[in-house]
């Protein structure tokens, strides 16, 4: 058995009782914060890879669309080179041919062009005849790749603006081969990144875009559209440079080199061709729905610790409550106990008194001549009269003392005792007495009321040794919710020593005083809690160290009946 508590001061005994039922509740509200804090990363990763998956899928069908395209225009140019191929002695911008361009070129919605360029460097055969610029080609690189390697294959040329009609576009050019193998022209299609602009605007991509590279970092098409970064090179750029080292597909999450959005990059390279499909996403849109589940989690979590809080502390308040009734509870029979065994006493040492002061009465005529005598019979009869007081005040704390009360307006007893009061506090003391605005009628035994005032004030006095205020105040004392009696409040505040809780606790106790030995008998404020109690009312009282004491008296009101006036005070 932990026989520490036999240590320890009630106060911090029940401090812990009060703390020990609400270690589960913290508990329980940690485990809260935890799930919540756990249930956010998980979510928080799941969020990340299914928007990983979705951008790799999107930008895999993409891909796909794209190489089919390319595939698309490759076949034209393997099959326009072919007819050349035949007809080597094919006359300048030959109509018939120029038609069969045509055709080709409205099955090419993404082709602007369809031009044929000879092994001079100059436009043979195009699609925009008769506005063909007359203008050398030989110094284009897609027209000096095929002319200078005939293995070349199918060549994607850089970005450039049309010499002809100055906008961008993507060369696309196959080899003409002559039947001896030497180099007869190339036959190029001009592919319009605004084609790409356009079809990828169709696809909502939220705050993220859509872009066609090639593997060198060179930007061929973006969506939304961003005209200056055409052509541009961002292949020293995150995430790009990122990319080069991967594999031909994946995601990573970084910010964009253009407009640096925090954004989820997928990518993968289009087959059969030098480019790269990036398709990002904004990270905000991404995360977006994670937020939401977060924030519901996060509500939900406060809706939660907000009721844990509400029950904790309605806990303990009936906790306290619970206490303050069981202590409320021990107290009253430890002073019902103290007061029996008080009033036990003082009627059996009244009869004894009566006895002696008998004894003294029949002495008394027998030394009638003798002054000494006489003298220590009036000294004796004195110590009797001393006696029969402290017999009053035991009967009052056991609560035996008969009682006369009659209506009493607290305003006029506490006025006619004032005087009396303010000598008892003597001159370093100021009393400051603040009365009701009407007429506060009680019924009270006047004499006891205004004997219990005086034992507060004296109390108030003792507590304040270099001086200070004393303040009583009457007033109606506010209903409570339900209450259906009225109730006055006296109120007797000093600005004093104050006491600890432990000695508050036990302040209304019989013969418990804190002052030295011979300076009170602990009977004052006993005698207060016996005459409220027995005049149907209640006192409390509260303390604190170095801030004084406040007791409040609670009498019932009357209602309609007319005061008696109190008695002028005596001068002392």
């Amino acid at each position: 058995m932990d026989h520490s508590f036999r240590h320890m001061s009630p106060t911090r005994l029940a401090r812990r009782r009060r703390l020990a039922p609400s270690i589960p509740a913290t508990i329980l509200a940690l485990g809260v914060c935890v799930l919540v804090a756990l249930e956010s990363w998980r979510s928080y990763q799941e969020a990340r890879d299914i928007a990983e998956r979705n951008v790799q899928n999107l930008v895999h069908v993409l891909s796909e669309q794209t190489a089919r395209t390319f595939q698309s225009v490759d076949l034209s140019l393997l099959s326009i080179a072919s007819d050349l191929a035949g007809h080597p002695a094919l006359t300048e911008n030959d109509g018939d041919f120029r038609s069969r361009l045509r055709e080709r070129l409205h099955s090419l919605p993404y082709v602007r062009a369809l031009f044929v360029v000879g092994a001079n460097g100059f436009i043979t055969q195009d699609t925009d005849y008769p506005t063909t610029p007359h203008v050398s080609l030989a110094d284009r690189p897609y027209f000096l790749a095929q002319k200078n390697d005939a293995s070349t294959g199918l060549y994607f040329g850089q970005p450039l603006k049309s010499r002809s009609v100055g906008v961008w576009f993507i060369s696309l050019s196959r080899r003409i081969q002559t039947k001896d193998g030497d180099f007869g022209g190339i036959v190029a299609a001009a592919v319009e990144p605004l084609y790409f602009e356009a079809f990828y605007r169709q696809l909502w991509v939220g705050g993220g875009t859509i872009a066609l590279l090639l593997r060198d970092g060179t930007l061929l098409a973006r969506s939304p559209q961003q005209d200056d970064a055409i052509g541009k090179s961002f292949a020293s750029s995150e995430p790009f440079r990122s990319l080069l080292s991967q594999a031909d597909q994946g995601a990573i999450w970084s910010k964009s080199p253009i407009d640096f959005v925090p954004r989820l990059v997928g990518f993968q390279a289009v087959a059969g061709t030098p480019m790269v499909m990036l398709v990002t996403l904004n990270e905000d849109d991404v995360m977006q729905p994670w937020r939401a589940h977060v924030t519901v989690l996060v509500v939900g979590a406060a809706i939660v610790l907000a009721m844990l809080i509400f029950l904790e502390a309605l806990a303990r308040w009936y906790r306290r409550r619970d206490e303050q009734t069981r202590e409320a509870l021990e107290q009253a029979e430890r002073l019902e106990a103290i007061g029996r065994f008080a009033g036990g006493v003082a009627h059996d040492f009244g009869n004894s008194l009566r006895i002696i002061r008998s004894a003294f009465s029949l002495l008394r005529p027998m030394v009638a001549n003798k002054p000494e005598a006489t003298a220590l019979l009036d000294k004796a009869d004195q110590s009797v009269a001393d006696a029969r007081d402290l017999i009053e005040q035991l009967l009052s704390v056991s609560r035996s003392q008969q009682l006369h009360p009659s209506p009493s307006d607290l305003n006029d007893l506490i006025s006619s005792v004032l005087p009396i009061l303010k000598q008892a506090a003597g001159p370093r003391i100021q009393i400051d007495f603040r009365s009701a605005r009407t007429e506060v009628v009680s019924l009270v035994d006047g004499t006891r009321f205004k004997a219990a005032i005086v034992n507060l004030i004296l109390n108030s006095r003792d507590a304040m040794p270099s001086g200070g205020a004393i303040s009583i105040h009457v007033r109606p004392h506010a209903q409570a919710d339900g209450e259906v009696e009225r109730w006055a409040e006296v109120s007797v505040q000093d600005e004093g020593i104050g006491m600890s809780p432990d000695v508050t606790r036990h302040a209304f106790d019989p013969f418990f005083t804190t002052k030295e030995l011979g300076r009170s008998n602990g009977l004052g404020l006993s005698q207060v809690f016996g005459f409220m109690t027995q005049s149907g009312g209640r006192v409390e009282i509260s303390s604190k160290e170095g801030e004084g004491t406040i007791v409040k008296l609670y009498f019932r009101q009357l209602d309609g009946a007319a005061p008696v006036k109190a008695d002028a005070p005596q001068d002392p």
